[in-house]
């Protein structure tokens, strides 16, 4: 709130001008940005249109360089899933209780179609009346069947907040192998240096690199 003296009165009487701003949307994506790893977050009106992005910190996969602000988020959505996810964000609107939405988004130029998980928390104003939404988005990666290997490293290192030195300090593998790995130029490594890696990530070794068969 904004209190703005203003000139007094004849009497003597003070006058103030005050100005009341809701903040219930900025502080929720506040307290989503530091209770876990929420890729991006932002808010969007009653029309869908993003009026504010942030962004967090930039995920292994991320879409193509195009701008967000002043767009509907259906711009970015596959149209196959728009009617689906208009009767979610109104349902939530009505149940008045944030949800998680599952969408994909608008193959851009090279890059594939992405699968996020994004959080919609509705925000109402002083009368009870619907006004916008906030948003996260928690998860993002490739859905293409042909998904390299070095974008599924990538990924799980960033599900696992760990950078390459972090990875190969653990692992006592070498940062420069490491490095080609996540590059590409490493298409399929030895079957140890895969486990080491897999075992630090929590995850089976055919997840990110399904062509060593288990033994």
């Amino acid at each position: 709130m904004d209190v703005k003296p203003l000139e007094s009165a004849s009497d003597g009487s003070p006058y103030f001008l005050l100005t009341a701003t809701d903040l219930s949307a900025e502080l929720w994506i506040e307290q989503q940005s530091k209770s876990g790893k929420a890729f991006y977050v932002g808010i969007m009106d009653k029309h869908y249109i993003v009026r504010k992005f942030h962004v967090n910190f930039v995920p292994a996969v991320e879409p193509a360089d195009v701008t967000v602000l002043n767009h509907s988020m259906f711009d970015f959505i596959s149209a196959a899933e728009h009617d689906i996810i208009r009767a979610q964000l109104a349902q939530c609107a009505i149940d008045k209780v944030q949800q998680d939405l599952f969408m994909h988004t608008l193959r851009f130029d090279e890059l594939s179609e992405l699968a996020m998980r994004t959080t919609i928390y509705p925000i109402y104003n002083g009368f009870g009346e619907f006004e916008q939404f906030a948003f996260s988005i928690w998860e993002m990666q490739e859905t293409s069947s042909s998904e390299q290997s070095s974008t599924k490293l990538k990924i799980w290192m960033a599900k696992r907040d760990l950078s390459a030195s972090q990875l190969s300090q653990s692992t006592g593998i070498s940062l420069q192998t490491i490095s080609k790995l996540r590059n590409g130029k490493i298409s399929k490594p030895q079957r140890l240096t895969a486990e080491l890696i897999a075992s630090e990530l929590r995850v089976d070794v055919q997840e990110i690199w399904p062509e060593l068969v288990r033994r």
